[in-house]
């Protein structure tokens, strides 16, 4: 499968300015090819193109040609796209059609007319190669951000397409996962298989790539090989704004004494323990949380992460223990009093028609020339009139994280704020939460990203297990 863009510009409908401007572009079948820039620089928009989503579904001008194989995207019928193409988005519950993960990862074999017999072959192979036993036959629903992502690369991997586009897909995986989802790669383009992957954490991708597109303002403002990608140091990559190309761990932080008094500047997990139906999530939880710091919590994907969030900002109410502020217990009311939480999926908690009544919406007391500066420093402001759901997947964490420097509380809990955040914006955010933390608040973070955790955490890492 050959691809080439020849002139290529895109303007949503609802955006004045084009997201992507002149791109010309050749690959070759086979050929591994990794998209970099900025969050909103055109990544995405670069892989709606390729899987048929622009202009069929999102509506915009489109100029210039994409071809595969010499014959135009345009010329092709859906059907005749989605046996060539796999699509692994950055929000895989966007691309679900079922409620049990058996039923989606088999989804496109029946859609395609597969026999019974075949798809269970099919669907037992996928599941031993991608490690997916623990996954069969769950709740799509019930499951966790890494876990869903899981799914969605298998339900496209069982297809087997010809061309795999990929949109941050290891933004939602614990390190295992992204070990794992590199293997799937390496086996993938052994294959021959043909792959674009628009991504952030670029240091399990250091081996397979073939070639690196830098995008900048929609443009393509550089091309390097694989070996080229490999010999940069952090410094330049990071000049670009760019991340690491080697597996990086936080240097750990050294456990601080801390008065062990009861205190209003303390909120203390006291035989914690939550159960989501029958099964037990978190256990005999024990730790202490004081205000002016940064603590960030990791673990593998599953283990209950994102409900120990849930749970102390009033959402879900403990089956054991408390979590008590200067000696008493809190309830569920007072929890969500003092509590803001900005979700993994953000999508979730965008309502306004506009950035800036997003940032605004549910504020008291705050002016707009308040939210304008918050909007200016999380490099949002010229987006201010646009509708939430426009942005990209990163400029929507940023946004959140502005909403939340907004609300005037005590306890601000972030679940995997960086996730398709860039190296500069990645800082922003660790910059901003430490400025929050100087303040007094208490500052959760649930993150897979050590990179992060070197920046922003400065309290010892918490480990789920």
């Amino acid at each position: 499968m050959n691809i080439e863009f020849k002139n290529v510009g895109f303007s949503y409908s609802n955006r004045k300015e084009g997201v992507l401007k002149d791109i010309n572009l050749k690959i070759k079948q086979g050929e591994f090819v990794l998209l970099v820039g900025e969050s909103g620089c055109g990544k995405t928009t670069i892989t709606r193109i390729l899987n048929g989503l622009i202009p069929g579904f999102y509506d915009g001008k489109l100029e210039g040609c994409v071809s595969i194989d010499g014959r135009k995207i345009s010329e092709y019928k859906s059907y005749e796209l989605a046996t060539m193409v796999g699509s692994v988005f950055q929000n895989p519950k966007t691309q679900f059609f079922n409620v049990d993960t058996d039923s989606e990862i088999t989804f496109g074999l029946e859609n395609a007319g597969v026999p019974q017999k075949e798809i269970h072959a099919v669907l037992n192979k996928v599941t031993e190669e991608l490690g997916l036993e623990t996954l069969r036959g769950r709740d799509i629903f019930k499951l966790s951000g890494g876990e869903k992502q899981k799914i969605a690369f298998a339900s496209v991997y069982a297809s087997g397409p010809d061309l795999y586009l990929m949109d941050e897909p290891s933004a939602n995986l614990d390190t295992v996962g992204v070990e794992g989802l590199k293997e799937c790669l390496e086996k993938i383009k052994g294959e021959g298989k043909t792959v674009v992957i628009a991504e952030h954490r670029l240091y399990y991708l250091t081996q397979l790539v073939d070639r690196i597109i830098y995008l900048k303002d929609g443009r393509i403002e550089g091309e390097m090989s694989g070996d080229e990608f490999k010999a940069m140091d952090v410094a330049s990559l990071n000049q670009l704004g760019l991340r690491t190309n080697h597996f990086f761990k936080a240097s750990g932080k050294e456990e601080k004494e801390f008065k062990k008094v009861i205190s209003d500047e303390t909120i203390s997990l006291q035989n914690l323990s939550i159960d989501y139906g029958k099964r037990r999530i978190l256990n005999n939880l024990n730790q202490d949380f004081h205000k002016g710091k940064v603590y960030c919590v990791t673990g593998r994907n599953g283990v209950g992460k994102t409900t120990l969030l849930r749970t102390m900002s009033g959402f879900i109410k403990a089956s054991e223990g408390n979590i008590v502020q200067n000696g008493k217990a809190l309830s569920l009311k007072e929890l969500k009093k003092k509590t803001f939480m900005v979700m993994q999926d953000v999508n979730y908690q965008l309502f306004a028609d506009s950035v800036m009544n997003e940032c605004m919406l549910g504020t008291q007391m705050k002016s707009e020339d308040t939210a304008k500066k918050v909007l200016d420093e999380m490099g949002l402001l010229e987006f201010r009139n646009l509708h939430p759901n426009t942005l990209s997947g990163g400029q929507k964490q940023r946004l959140a994280i502005a909403v939340s420097l907004m609300m005037d509380k005590e306890i601000l809990l972030f679940d995997e704020p960086t996730s398709g955040l860039d190296y500069n914006n990645m800082r922003l955010c660790a910059n901003f939460l430490k400025r929050l933390a100087d303040k007094g608040k208490l500052i959760i973070v649930v993150t897979h990203d050590e990179e992060f955790i070197d920046c922003c955490g400065d309290a010892p890492t918490i480990v789920l297990s």
